[in-house]
C-alpha cells in the first residue's frame, strides 16, 4: 500500500531551515509555522464558520416551513419534497460550481460571492407567488449556499499552521448553532402567523398564514449581514498555498506578509520561501514558479513506460520541447504540474550552457527518486494532469477533448477542460478507491440523516402519545404548532456538543477512520431506539442522541475529506463529494414522503441501514497516519 504526506500544516520552527532536514517540511510550511496561529486566522475561523452556519440555518428552515407551504399552496403529500429537493439540487450544482470556481479563480471569489447570492434568493422567496416559482427560487439558493461549505473549509485549512488544522472541525460547532438559530427564529415569528391548528374555520392563507415567508425574510437579512461582516470589517487576503500552486509565486509573497502584518509582526521572506515542494526536490539555485509531482497527493509517480517515453522525449533540445508547450492540450513534455499559465520567459535560461545541461539532470532525478547530484538551475515545465492520470484517463481525456471540448467556444472550452483535467487526477487508477468510497459515504450520510430530518415533524407529530399533551385539568389536548417548535429547538440544541465531541475524538486514540464510522453506527443505534420507543420523553431523548451522533459525524466527515486530497484539486475533489452529499438531500425527501406513505417506521428503518452501510464504507479505507491526532502536522492520505 503506498501513502504520502502532504505537510501543509508543520511545527512551530525557524522559518528558513536546512533544505535536506529529516522533517521533510518545505519553505512554505515554515512561512507558516512562523506566522503561527494568529488574529487574521481566528477572525477567519470565524467568517468561514458564518457561512457553515448559514447553509445548515437554511436547511433547517426548509424542513421547518415544509407543512407551512404545504397548506399555502395545498400541494399534496406526493409532491410536498419538491421543496427540499429544489434546494438540494441546487446545492449539488453549487457544490461543483463554486469549488471549481475556486481552484480557477481564487479562494476569495467563492468566499464573498456564496453569501451574497444567498441572501438575494433567500428574502426572494419569501415574494414567491406560486409552488413552481418557490421551487425554482429555492434551487438558485441552494445554488449560492452549497458552496460554502467546501469552499471555506478549503480556505480555512489553507492558513492553518501545524497544531491547529483540527479547528477546521470547529466549523462544525457553526453548523450545529445554525440549525438552533432556525428553530429559534421560526419560534418567534412562524406560531403567532400561521393557521390554527384546533381551528375548524377555514384559514385564510393570504393573511393568516405568513410566518413561514417572515421566517424566510428573518433569515435572509441575518444571511446579508454574514455578508457584510465579510466585506466590511474584514479584508480576506487570497490563500497563499492557492497562488503558490497556481504559480503566481510573487502575489502569495505579498498575501503571507499582508496576513503577517494583520497578526502584528513584521515578517522578512523573500521568494525563495514561497516554496511549497519537498526540501528533497527542491533546486539548489532555482525558484521556479512550479510545484513539483510529490506535493500534491494525487499526482502519482509515472511507471516504467512512461519514464522511457519521457526520456525518449527529451532526448532533443530544450528549446524545442519548451517551444510545443501547450497549455490546453497535451504537451510532449512531462510537466511536474499542471498550470494553465505559460511559463514567463524571464524565467528561462540565459544561456545554452544551461539547457545542455538539464537532460543528464533530468535522468539523473528519474532514476533515482531524489536528485544525488546538484540540479540545474533551469527551470523545467509541469507535467499535464493527463499524464499523470495515467494511460486510462489520458485515453478518456482525448476522447473527451476531441469530440465534445473541440465543439465548444473557446471561453466555455477552457474551463470546463480545466475542471475535467482535475476529476481526471482525483479519479486516478491508484486513488479511485479512496476516492469512491469517500464519495460513497458523502452521499450515504447526507441521504440517511436528511430523510430523518425532513421529516421529523411528521415523525414527531405521528409518533405514539406524540400529539398529546396533559393539560391543567388532567385531560389531554392537541399539541400547539409553539409546542411542536420548542420540539424542533430541542432536538438541534441537543447537536451542538456533537462538534466538540467530534473535534475531541479525531485527536483520540480512534482517529480519523474509526471516528467517523463509530459515529455512523451509534446514530443508526438511536435511529433504532427512536422507532421502538413510545414514551413521549423517549421519543424526544433518542431524537437528540440521533441529533449528537450525526454532528460528531459531519464534524468528522468535513474535517477530514480536506485533508485527503492536495491543494490543486481540493476544492475540486471536495466540491463533489459535497455536490454528491446534496443529491442524497435531494433524493431522501422523495423517498422520505413514498416510505412515509407505507408506514411511520419505513423511513426510519432505511435511514438506519444506510447510516450503517456508510460506517462500512469508511471502515473499508486503508488509512496510514503519521501519528495519531497528527501531532506533527501531516496529512492524512488514504488508498
Amino acid at each position: 500500500m503506498s501513502s504520502y504526506f502532504d505537510e501543509d500544516d508543520v511545527e512551530e520552527q525557524s522559518l528558513i531551515g536546512n533544505e535536506n532536514s529529516e522533517d521533510g517540511q518545505t519553505r512554505l510550511d515554515k512561512v507558516f509555522s512562523t506566522i503561527g496561529f494568529g488574529r487574521y486566522q481566528k477572525v477567519l475561523l470565524a467568517l468561514c464558520g458564518l457561512g457553515w452556519l448559514a447553509d445548515n440555518m437554511w436547511i433547517q428552515a426548509i424542513a421547518i416551513i415544509l407543512p407551512r407551504v404545504q397548506q399555502h399552496y395545498s400541494v399534496p403529500d406526493n409532491y410536498i419534497g419538491a421543496v427540499s429537493s429544489s434546494m438540494f439540487a441546487g446545492m449539488m450544482f453549487g457544490a461543483i460550481g463554486w469549488g471549481t470556481c475556486s481552484d480557477l479563480m481564487g479562494r476569495s471569489v467563492a468566499f464573498n460571492a456564496t453569501l451574497f447570492f444567498t441572501s438575494l434568493f433567500g428574502i426572494l422567496a419569501a415574494f414567491a407567488n406560486s409552488f413552481t416559482s418557490l421551487c425554482a427560487i429555492l434551487f438558485f439558493l441552494g445554488s449560492s449556499v452549497g458552496g460554502s461549505m467546501p469552499t471555506d473549509g478549503t480556505l480555512l485549512l489553507e492558513h492553518m499552521p501545524n497544531g491547529k488544522q483540527y479547528l477546521v472541525t470547529a466549523l462544525s460547532v457553526f453548523f450545529s448553532f445554525g440549525a438552533v438559530l432556525s428553530a429559534v427564529v421560526a419560534l418567534l415569528v412562524v406560531p403567532q402567523h400561521s393557521c390554527p391548528t384546533d381551528s375548524a374555520t377555514t384559514c385564510d392563507v393570504s393573511t393568516q398564514n405568513q410566518g413561514w415567508k417572515y421566517l424566510l425574510t428573518a433569515l435572509g437579512l441575518i444571511t446579508l449581514s454574514m455578508f457584510l461582516a465579510r466585506m466590511v470589517f474584514f479584508r480576506l487576503y487570497e490563500s497563499p498555498r492557492y497562488l503558490v500552486s497556481a504559480g503566481r509565486h510573487q502575489e502569495a509573497l505579498e498575501s503571507l506578509q499582508m496576513i503577517s502584518r494583520f497578526n502584528g509582526s513584521d515578517l522578512e521572506i523573500d521568494l525563495a520561501d514561497v516554496d511549497d515542494r519537498r526540501p528533497a526536490t527542491i533546486p539548489n539555485n532555482n525558484i521556479g514558479p512550479r510545484k513539483s509531482s510529490e506535493d500534491s497527493a494525487l499526482v502519482s509517480r509515472p511507471n516504467a513506460d512512461e519514464m522511457s517515453r519521457s526520456n525518449s522525449a527529451g532526448s532533443g533540445s530544450d528549446s524545442s520541447r519548451v517551444a510545443n508547450y501547450s497549455s490546453m492540450h497535451e504537451s510532449p513534455t512531462p510537466l511536474d504540474a499542471h498550470s494553465f499559465i505559460t511559463p514567463p520567459v524571464s524565467r528561462m535560461p540565459s544561456s545554452s550552457g544551461d539547457i545542455e545541461e538539464a537532460p543528464k539532470n533530468s535522468d539523473s532525478e528519474v532514476d533515482h527518486g531524489t536528485p544525488t547530484s546538484p540540479i540545474s538551475p533551469r527551470p523545467r515545465p509541469r507535467p499535464s494532469l493527463n499524464r499523470l492520470s495515467g494511460v486510462s484517463s489520458h485515453r478518456v481525456s482525448s476522447i473527451y477533448e476531441r469530440k465534445v471540448c473541440s465543439t465548444l467556444p473557446r471561453w466555455l472550452r477552457r474551463p470546463l477542460w480545466a475542471w475535467w483535467d482535475r476529476v481526471m487526477m482525483v479519479l486516478a487508477p491508484e486513488w479511485l478507491r479512496t476516492t469512491v468510497l469517500v464519495w460513497v459515504a458523502w452521499f450515504g450520510m447526507s441521504l440517511a440523516y436528511t430523510m430523518f430530518n425532513v421529516f421529523l415533524p411528521k415523525l414527531l407529530e405521528s409518533s405514539p402519545n406524540g400529539t398529546m399533551v396533559s393539560s391543567v385539568d388532567g385531560n389531554s389536548r392537541p399539541k400547539t404548532l409553539e409546542e411542536s417548535l420548542w420540539d424542533v429547538v430541542i432536538f438541534t440544541i441537543g447537536g451542538c456538543p456533537g462538534a466538540i465531541l467530534g473535534a475531541y475524538m479525531i485527536e483520540s486514540p480512534l482517529g480519523r477512520r474509526w471516528s467517523l464510522a463509530g459515529s455512523s453506527f451509534i446514530t443508526a443505534l438511536f435511529c433504532l431506539l427512536f422507532i421502538t420507543v413510545e414514551s413521549p420523553w423517549a421519543v424526544r431523548a433518542s431524537s437528540v442522541g440521533i441529533s449528537l451522533s450525526a454532528t460528531a459525524m459531519y464534524a468528522v466527515l468535513y474535517g477530514w475529506t480536506p485533508e485527503i486530497f492536495g491543494t490543486e484539486v481540493r476544492g475540486t475533489a471536495c466540491g463533489i463529494a459535497s455536490a454528491l452529499s446534496r443529491v442524497g438531500g435531494m433524493i431522501a425527501p422523495i423517498l422520505g414522503g413514498t416510505l412515509l406513505v407505507v408506514s411511520r417506521s419505513v423511513p426510519v428503518y432505511a435511514s438506519l441501514t444506510v447510516f450503517v452501510l456508510s460506517g462500512l464504507c469508511v471502515l473499508m479505507l486503508k488509512v496510514e497516519e503519521s501519528s495519531r491526532g497528527h501531532r506533527k502536522g501531516d496529512r492524512v492520505v488514504v488508498h
